[in-house]
């Protein structure tokens, strides 16, 4: 898609530290150390001993795994050209800075290894140089193709899957890869560690690939970030208005780039996911954690302070490089878009284009997305081509979902009447936070249910019901975040009017947690006795699924909580091109520990010959 680049998108904040290095790997002006850091390495012992060289700062052998140093590859899905029948994708790779730039080799089956496809240079750390590598593939009239592909044309090969102009697609949707900060070993342990779930997503990759995994947030956890003796002076300011104009210093912009560095290599190159990004391309959206908890969410004291502003881009900055293969420069020409943000629109082949907003980097207390993000998200999807049958629209958080205003109240309540400023419940950190806030705060104003967002989420579902009458386009959102799955959706009140014929039906399938430890029955519980049917407007209603009858060992679920389920999970869907219906299924982690069960869910297009009322 060709639009216009403005140079003024790049960036609301002037005056960003930018942390740039010699070829040895010095930050310019001299080391800026900072308390707990030993020589070039960073104060986290549990991300940095054992995995990086505490002199230089470089990733150890195990994490760059290749021969030649190099770590990666990374694939991702960029996009379709229709016209051309061409499938567009990129490979991430990081190579050891005074190394060549490198280049991918692909063989798809039509005729020998292709000429080499040359790299980008994103950007640098130390010694660590970024590169993009821009791929293409032609798609054939009606056979799939296995995508074999070299890096330097050496080494290992590796391989992914395109489907053909006239074949299905298949992708899948998983959340929240990584675990809280207050999750126990024990705990771990009990649900069977990291990658009971990864394993079977990959075994059924193995059998049936799919063409893209869409990440749906939290791919990894930074929350960390906030443990450092770096950050203890700035939270001991008790005025809250001192602490916000209080500089980001030298020492914290260090920190924050050696943390979000190490972090994103340890946990993306030394697990399940990395493996799966050698042969199963991205496209990933951001929440919460892949920045660190609730940002965005926070009063505007914080949300303005130089230290969140400043550390937010270095937190972005990285999302940007790791899990959309670009940066802040050059994000535009890479088809982000937004205000601010960073949005993305992609065709999965001819009938179905999928739509991941950032909600993220533009979210305050009282906005997810800004206004004129939504104009431009609108004048993209409408220009969408015409013969596209599915919108899937990605989120964060779900956009239906039981309402949780009696513990907004009672947030609300302990906030109003400055129980926050208590010692003793300072000391109560289920209650408040280590910014004095209320400690579930966050949480719930991150939610599109929560009472500040009901009008923002109530005008973004009517103008993609104007969409969908107007286009014929079946709108889908598939959300994470919760650490459960279940499926709700919205609809005309009309109990007359079937899905097919109505352009208000849209379904909603939440998939989470790939690896994070769901809710105690009892939050579900609570969550499920407020998941009642609920009036959008005089013409839709929305609601959550009775999906969960039957638990994944055959019994009623917990308490009968038959809406949502606390289990980990992915989620699959297949194009079913006869009827042009999309096929879904919810993949539940079996109570053994050991594969999965499905749930299916059916997703029917739209009957143009009715789309008026």
């Amino acid at each position: 898609m060709d639009f216009p680049v403005s140079n003024s998108q790049f960036n609301e904040h002037s005056g960003i530290q930018r942390v740039q290095y010699d070829e040895n790997g010095i930050p310019h002006g001299g080391p800026a150390y900072y308390p707990g850091q030993t020589m070039n390495a960073p104060a986290d012992p549990d991300c940095y001993e054992g995995n990086f060289d505490a002199e230089t700062g470089e990733p150890l052998a195990h994490l760059r795994r290749r021969p030649d140093g190099i770590i990666g590859p990374a694939l991702m899905f960029v996009d379709t050209d229709l016209q051309m029948a061409t499938w567009h994708g990129s490979v991430l790779l990081l190579v050891p800075r005074g190394y060549p730039s490198p280049t991918v080799t692909l063989n798809d089956g039509a005729g020998g290894p292709s000429l080499p496809f040359p790299a980008v240079h994103l950007d640098t750390y130390k010694k660590t140089v970024f590169y993009r590598v821009d791929i293409q593939v032609k798609l054939d009239l009606d056979k799939e193709k296995t995508v074999e592909y070299k890096i330097n044309n050496t080494g290992q090969s590796y391989r992914f899957f395109v489907p053909a102009q006239t074949t299905p697609w298949r992708f899948c949707f998983w959340s929240c890869n990584g675990w809280s900060l207050s999750v126990a070993d024990k705990e771990k342990k009990e649900l069977g560690g990291d990658n009971v779930v990864w394993d079977d997503l990959l075994a059924k990759h193995n059998v049936v690939p799919f063409h893209v995994q869409v990440c749906g947030g939290d791919q990894l956890y930074a929350d960390k970030i906030w443990q450092s003796d770096i950050w203890k002076p700035w939270l001991t300011i008790k005025d809250k208005y001192v602490r916000r104009d209080a500089p980001f210093t030298r020492e914290m912009a260090a920190y924050a780039d050696d943390f979000y560095f190490t972090h994103y290599v340890k946990c993306f190159f030394n697990s399940k996911f990395g493996e799966s990004m050698t042969t199963l391309p991205i496209s990933c959206i951001v929440d919460d954690h892949d920045i660190w908890d609730g940002i965005g969410s926070y009063p505007d004291y914080l949300q303005n302070s130089q230290v969140f502003v400043q550390l937010k881009e270095y937190a972005f900055k990285y999302w940007l490089l790791f899990q959309a293969h670009t940066t802040q420069r050059l994000c535009r020409q890479h088809n982000y878009f937004g205000t601010h943000g960073y949005c993305w629109l992609k065709q999965f082949g001819p009938y179905t284009a999928a739509l991941g907003p950032d909600t993220r980097y533009e979210r305050s207390i009282n906005q997810i997305i800004a206004p004129q993000t939504y104009d431009l998200i609108f004048d993209r999807i409408n220009r969408l081509p015409f013969s596209v049958k599915h919108l899937v629209v990605f989120l964060g958080v779900p956009i239906v979902y039981p309402r949780l205003t009696y513990i907004e109240k009672t947030l609300a309540g302990i906030k109003s009447i400055g129980l926050t400023k208590l010692s003793f419940l300072a000391k109560q950190r289920a209650l408040v936070n280590i910014w004095g806030e209320p400690e579930l705060s966050d949480d719930m104003n991150d939610h599109w249910t929560s009472e500040v967002h009901m009008e923002e989420r109530k005008q973004f579902v009517l103008r993609l019901q104007e969409f969908a009458r107007q286009r014929n386009v079946r709108v889908t959102f598939v959300a994470g975040d919760v650490h459960c799955c279940g499926a709700g959706r919205f609809a005309s009140s009309s109990p007359q009017l079937p899905p097919e014929r109505d352009h208000r039906f849209m379904p909603q399938i939440i998939s989470s947690a790939i690896m994070n430890v769901p809710p105690p029955n009892l939050v579900i519980r609570a969550v499920h006795s407020s998941a009642k049917t609920y009036d959008l407007d005089r013409a839709t209603n929305e609601m959550m699924y009775r999906l969960f009858e039957l638990d994944v060992n055959g019994k009623a679920p917990p308490n009968n909580n038959s809406k949502l389920l606390a289990r980990r999970n992915f989620s699959s869907y297949v194009e079913n091109l006869s009827n042009h219906s999309l096929i879904v299924n919810i993949h539940v982690q079996n109570d053994t520990n050991k594969g999965t069960k499905a749930y299916p869910i059916n997703v029917p297009s739209l009957d143009s010959s009715a789309n008026i009322v």
